[in-house]
């Protein structure tokens, strides 16, 4: 199969949608609810019906609905992992976050592979079973092998009959080599943001590193579910840039995932910007996303994928 050189995000086509569906009626509005409720997916166009949505009538129903829809799914389960940072080392510049590689105010931390353990096995004591293990875009010394022989040593890592299950993993964009040595290590979801999907936005953000590549990072997934890891989780950072344009890129590339691997992301992210040690911008975020649009994109995303 060939590796994308990119995904195709087509923004004017997000544009025109969202200018199209600013200001949709009632009847639109229930149409699209009722088409949602019965759980077959939303196109782009009704997704930005949804996003325009005012009326706090049609608010209480939006939020109903996506209710019934995840329960009748998922039910009432809630699955919970804890983030395990194993180091904070970072070779890319973003503006945004405190692990860039040119911010002298933070202390840098790799975590030996005893320090992990013990870290591991006071997650399980809590009563953990699933971790994301979490490394900045950079490796000490060992290289990626660092991150392989972190995976050994959490599944190794016991506390009387409890022990981690499943390792989530969020590092850098990889090779198709590489992302075949996480999966024979057990990985359970490879994990990796966008974080904006807005070609423009993101050259402004992304200074240096290999993270600059835009279409290296949006093709991880594609390399990814190449090399056999079929349960990837995608997502935006929101705040960089207007949230009904990022859901609808969002969806763009999910559709893509669909269409050529027939399986998308099993998880969706929905983080927000917030304050970061050395960054102007993540403590005044140039689109701000407020908590009732934040209910509505999350809401949306529940009802469309």
């Amino acid at each position: 199969m060939q590796i994308e050189e990119t995904v195709n995000i087509n923004e004017a086509a997000i544009n025109a949608t969202l200018q199209a569906n600013q200001k949709p009626g009632a009847i639109r509005v229930r149409k699209v609810l009722s088409k949602a409720a019965a759980m077959k997916g939303l196109d782009a166009e009704e997704a930005a019906v949804l996003m325009s949505i005012e009326n706090p009538e049609l608010l209480d129903d939006l939020f109903h609905t996506a209710k019934r829809v995840k329960e009748a799914i998922y039910g009432k389960r809630l699955v919970l992992f804890a983030p395990l940072y194993v180091s904070n080392l970072c070779a890319n510049e973003c503006t945004y976050c405190a692990f860039r590689a040119a911010n002298k105010a933070l202390v840098r931390r790799v975590l030996s592979q005893q320090e992990i353990a013990n870290e591991t096995r006071a997650l399980i004591e809590q009563g953990h079973k699933r971790v994301l293990l979490v490394a900045g875009e950079a490796y000490p010394r060992e290289g990626f092998q660092y991150i392989l022989d972190a995976m050994d040593t959490i599944y190794a890592t016991k506390s009387g009959p409890g022990e981690i299950r499943r390792i989530n993993v969020n590092v850098a964009p990889l090779t198709v080599e590489e992302f075949r040595q996480l999966k024979t290590k057990g990985i359970g979801t490879y994990q990796i943001f966008q974080e904006t999907y807005h070609h423009d936005t993101y050259y402004k953000v992304h200074l240096a590193g290999k993270k600059r590549n835009y279409d290296w990072r949006i093709t991880a997934m594609d390399r990814a579910m190449q090399a056999g890891i079929d349960d990837v989780g995608i997502g935006v950072l929101f705040g960089l840039y207007d949230w009904k344009f990022e859901t609808l890129a969002m969806l763009q590339h999910i559709r893509h995932l669909e269409q050529k691997f027939g399986v998308g992301p099993h998880t969706i992210s929905v983080p927000r910007m917030e304050p970061a040690t050395g960054s102007d911008i993540a403590s005044a975020p140039p689109c701000p996303v407020s908590d009732l649009d934040f209910k509505k994109l999350v809401a949306i995303l529940r009802l469309t994928v």
